[in-house]
């Protein structure tokens, strides 16, 4: 069975932050500034070279893309979850 990982932030919401979210701005509109939100930053599907790069991004603060620059300059904190693949294979 193959795995799905997928890298979480969380940290205080501000307005400034919109353009870095996945969430369309109208989505936000009712957040206050301040509350704690979580945020997917990205995922892995399984099979996925984006495996790869989020064991990069992890251990390299020099790879890191402004997305997650600004959102650790925010104070977010970033954590990597994984799960057994949402795929089933069958077979005909």
């Amino acid at each position: 069975m193959g795995m799905y990982g997928e890298v979480l932030g969380i940290g205080p919401f501000r307005r400034e932050l919109v353009p870095f979210l996945q969430q369309p701005e109208a989505w936000h509109q009712g957040t206050r500034e301040r509350a704690v939100i979580v945020v997917p930053v990205f995922s892995a599907p399984e099979g996925s070279s984006r495996s790869r790069e989020m064991a990069g991004f992890l251990g390299d603060d020099d790879g890191l893309p402004e997305r997650i620059t600004v959102l650790k300059d925010a104070g977010f904190q970033f954590y990597f979850r994984m799960e057994p693949s949402r795929l089933t294979l069958t077979s005909p």
